[in-house]
C-alpha cells in the first residue's frame, strides 16, 4: 500500500489551480519589461488602448485577433504578453512567424527570449537544458513549446500542429511561399487540431493594397473596433481623425519647424479646445474601444489604431510626415501606412474624362490668374512636330493650365518660349515663360536622315541657357525628382564647358503619381471648416476631350516581378499631353533649382525694397544674351 505520492515541481505546477485573470491583469502582476522606454513592471496605464485587444484573447468565442496598428503603439507587446500568459496559464504548442529568417533571429534574441527570461513567472518555466532555449525554439517544463518560423520557408511552417499562432508583421510577408500556398493558409492549417480553442494573432502595420494580408483585413474580420479618446476639457468621447490635427501655416509650413517647436495641436470636435501632446495623452488615458457595428460572439475581431494615439509619437511628428508627403508620393505612402495605419491606395488615373474636366475654371485660355508667380512649359518632341503645355503656378504649387496644343517647327518653339507673353487676369501686366523643358527623344526626323535627339541637342546648345532645358526620363530610379547631367565637357579635364549643354533627368513615375494626387486636392469648404489645400490642379475654360484623353492615357499597375507600381499606356493611346504636363511639373518641382518658391521670395524682396532711380536708356538686348551674359565658349566649340 502506497502511503503517499511525491510529485515533482513540474508536476505540481501542472496541478496548481490557474489564476482567474485576463491577459492584461496577468501582465500587470507578472510581466517585466527589460528594454525600451518603460522598463520595469508592466503597467496598463501607459498604453490603455492595449488592454481590450489583450483581453480579447480570453474570450472563448474569439479565435482570431488582428491588430492594424501604426508603429510605436505597442502591438508587439500585446503578442508577447499573450505568449507569456499562455505559457503560464494555459500551456500548449505555439508558433511565431516572421517575414524572413534574418528578422526572426533578431526578434527572437532581442525581444522574445528576454521577455520570458526577464519575468520571474515565465523564467521559472523555462527548461534548464541549454539547447531547449534557442533562436528557433523555446521549450518549457509544463508542456508549452514555442516554435519559430518564417514566411519564406514552407517546410518550417508545415512542421507541427499548434494551438497558438502569432503572425508578426504579416503585411511584409511574400504573396506565396515557393510552390506552396500563402503563409497564412500554411500557418492556419497547423491549428486544425484545436478547432475550438485555437488562438491566432495577426499584428502589423498595414500592407500594400491588394496583397494577401490586405484581403484578410478587408474580408476576413467579423468586427472592427476603433478607439475613442475622452476630451479632458468637455468630457466628449471622439474618434481622433487626422483632419482635426493642425499647425501654424498649414500645408505651407516647414516640417522641421513644426517638429522643433512642437506646434501641432488636436482640436476637440465638440469644445473645440486645442490639445497639445500632454492633453492628448490624458484624453487617450480615459478612452475606450468602440465596435463599428453589433455582432454577436464574433470569431475574428480587428482593432485599428493610428499613430497619433500613441504617447510615444508627438502630434508634430505626424504633421511632419504629412508635410513631407505633399511633395513626394513615396513619403505619402509612408504617412498612410506608418501614421494613418491604412493600406495605401495609389491615386490611379481619373475614372472618367468628365471628372478630369470638372477641374475647369472660368478663366479662358491664354490668361494668367493673378495669384500665379511663374509660368512653366513642357514640350514633347515628335517625329515631325511638337506637343506643348503651358502651366501657371502659385507659391503653394497650385497650378492652372494656360495653353496646350502643337507646334510645327523650331521657330514655333523659339517664339513660344522666348517671345510669347500672357496677360495677367485683371491687370495690365504680362508674364513670359520662366522655365521650359524639352523632351530630347523623338527618334529619326521626317526625312529619315537625322536623329531628332541630335537635332534637339544642337538647338539647345544655341538657345537653352537659363530658360529652356533638355530633359529625358531617368533609366534608373533617381534619388531626386530632377537631377542634372552635364553633356558638354572639356576633352582632357572633363570640366563642364561654360554655356555647354546640360540635361535634366526626370523621375517620370514619381511625377505622374504627383500629378494624379494633385487632382484630389480640395478647395476650402466653409460648411465643414475645411481649409483650402495647396497644389490644387486647374484647367482653363476651353479644355476639351482631346486633352482629357491624352492626360488619362496611362494607368498605374502593380508589377509583380519588380514589386512596385509603374505607369503604363492603355492600349497604345496617345499620351503626349500627359508627358508635357509631367515636364511642366518638373520645371516647378522644388528639386529643380532655383525653385518657384525661391522666385516668390525674391519677388517679395523686390516689392519691399525702395524703388531705384531710372537707369539710362540702353540698346535692347536679346533675351538669350541677357540670360547667358557675354561668356565665350572655346574657339573649337562650334567646329565640332
Amino acid at each position: 500500500m502506497i502511503e503517499h505520492v511525491v510529485f515533482t515541481e513540474a508536476e505540481r505546477s501542472v496541478f496548481k489551480p490557474k489564476e482567474k485573470v485576463t491577459v492584461s491583469q496577468w501582465a500587470e502582476k507578472h510581466r517585466w519589461v527589460a528594454k525600451g522606454p518603460a522598463q520595469g513592471l508592466w503597467t496598463n496605464d501607459l498604453t490603455p488602448y492595449l488592454v481590450e485587444p489583450m483581453d480579447a484573447w480570453n474570450k472563448p468565442w474569439v479565435q482570431k485577433i488582428l491588430l492594424c496598428f501604426a508603429p510605436q503603439t505597442g502591438k508587439t507587446q500585446v503578442a508577447i504578453n499573450c505568449m507569456c500568459y499562455a505559457a503560464d496559464q494555459d500551456p500548449d504548442p505555439a508558433m511565431y512567424v516572421m517575414p524572413d529568417e534574418k528578422v526572426l533571429k533578431r526578434i527572437s534574441r532581442r525581444q522574445i527570449i528576454p521577455a520570458f527570461k526577464g519575468s520571474p513567472r515565465t523564467a521559472s518555466l523555462l527548461s534548464k537544458k541549454a539547447d531547449d532555449v534557442s533562436t528557433y525554439a523555446i521549450n518549457f517544463t509544463n508542456g508549452m513549446d514555442l516554435m519559430m518560423a518564417w514566411a519564406t520557408s514552407p517546410a518550417v511552417m508545415a512542421s507541427e500542429s499548434v494551438r497558438y499562432l502569432f503572425f508578426d508583421e504579416p503585411g511584409k510577408y511574400p504573396e506565396f511561399s515557393g510552390k506552396e500556398a500563402d503563409p497564412f493558409s500554411l500557418g492556419e492549417v497547423r491549428t486544425n487540431a484545436y478547432p475550438y480553442t485555437k488562438k491566432i494573432l495577426y499584428f502589423s502595420t498595414p500592407a500594400k493594397h491588394g496583397g494577401a494580408f490586405s484581403r484578410i483585413m478587408e474580408k476576413g474580420v467579423d468586427l472592427w473596433y476603433h478607439y475613442e479618446a475622452l476630451c479632458p476639457f468637455c468630457g466628449t468621447y471622439q474618434k481622433m481623425e487626422f483632419g482635426s490635427i493642425h499647425w501654424p501655416k498649414g500645408s505651407q509650413a516647414d516640417p522641421r519647424t513644426v517638429v522643433r517647436k512642437k506646434s501641432a495641436r488636436y482640436t476637440c470636435t465638440h469644445c473645440p479646445i486645442e490639445w497639445d501632446d500632454m492633453d492628448r495623452n490624458r484624453a487617450v488615458q480615459e478612452g475606450r474601444w468602440v465596435p463599428e457595428k453589433e455582432v454577436d460572439r464574433p470569431i475574428f475581431v480587428g482593432y485599428h489604431l493610428p499613430s497619433w494615439y500613441s504617447p510615444f509619437v508627438s502630434l508634430s511628428d505626424v504633421a511632419e510626415a504629412f508635410l513631407e508627403g505633399l511633395d513626394d508620393p513615396k513619403q505619402m505612402v509612408a504617412f498612410d501606412t506608418q501614421h494613418k495605419a491604412v493600406s495605401h491606395r495609389p491615386i490611379m488615373a481619373t475614372t472618367s474624362e468628365s471628372e478630369l474636366l470638372a477641374h475647369k475654371t472660368d478663366i479662358p485660355p491664354g490668361i494668367v490668374p493673378k495669384e500665379a508667380i511663374a509660368l512653366t512649359c513642357g514640350i514633347d518632341m515628335q517625329k515631325s512636330n511638337f506637343y506643348f503645355v503651358v502651366r501657371a503656378w502659385d507659391e503653394g504649387l497650385t497650378s492652372w493650365l494656360i495653353q496646350y496644343g502643337t507646334l510645327s517647327d523650331w521657330d514655333d518653339v523659339e517664339n513660344l518660349v522666348f517671345n510669347t507673353r500672357y496677360p495677367v487676369q485683371g491687370t495690365t501686366e504680362t508674364k513670359g515663360i520662366f522655365r521650359a523643358a524639352l523632351d530630347t527623344g523623338g527618334g529619326i526626323n521626317a526625312d529619315d536622315d537625322w536623329s531628332r535627339t541630335q537635332e534637339a541637342y544642337e538647338w539647345l546648345r544655341d538657345n537653352s541657357r537659363g530658360v529652356i532645358f533638355g530633359i529625358k526620363g531617368a533609366s534608373k530610379e533617381p534619388f531626386d525628382t530632377v537631377q542634372v547631367k552635364i553633356m558638354d565637357r572639356m576633352p582632357k579635364s572633363r570640366k563642364p564647358i561654360p554655356g555647354g549643354l546640360e540635361l535634366r533627368l526626370l523621375h517620370t513615375q514619381r511625377l505622374k503619381s504627383l500629378l494624379h494626387s494633385r487632382l484630389q486636392r480640395k478647395e476650402a469648404d466653409p460648411e465643414t471648416g475645411r481649409k483650402e489645400q495647396n497644389q490644387r490642379f486647374y484647367l482653363h475654360s476651353e479644355t476639351g476631350p482631346d486633352y482629357a484623353k491624352q492626360f488619362l492615357a496611362e494607368e498605374k499597375r502593380w508589377d509583380q516581378k519588380g514589386k512596385k507600381f509603374h505607369w503604363e499606356q492603355i492600349g497604345g493611346r496617345a499620351n503626349h499631353l500627359l508627358d508635357c504636363e509631367v515636364y511642366a511639373a518638373a520645371c516647378a518641382d522644388s528639386s529643380w533649382t532655383p525653385s518657384i518658391q525661391f522666385l516668390a521670395k525674391v519677388e517679395e524682396k523686390k516689392k519691399a525694397a525702395p524703388k531705384p532711380k531710372p537707369a539710362p536708356k540702353t540698346e535692347p538686348q536679346d533675351v538669350r544674351q541677357r540670360i547667358t551674359g557675354n561668356r565665350n565658349r572655346p574657339s573649337w566649340y562650334n567646329k565640332r
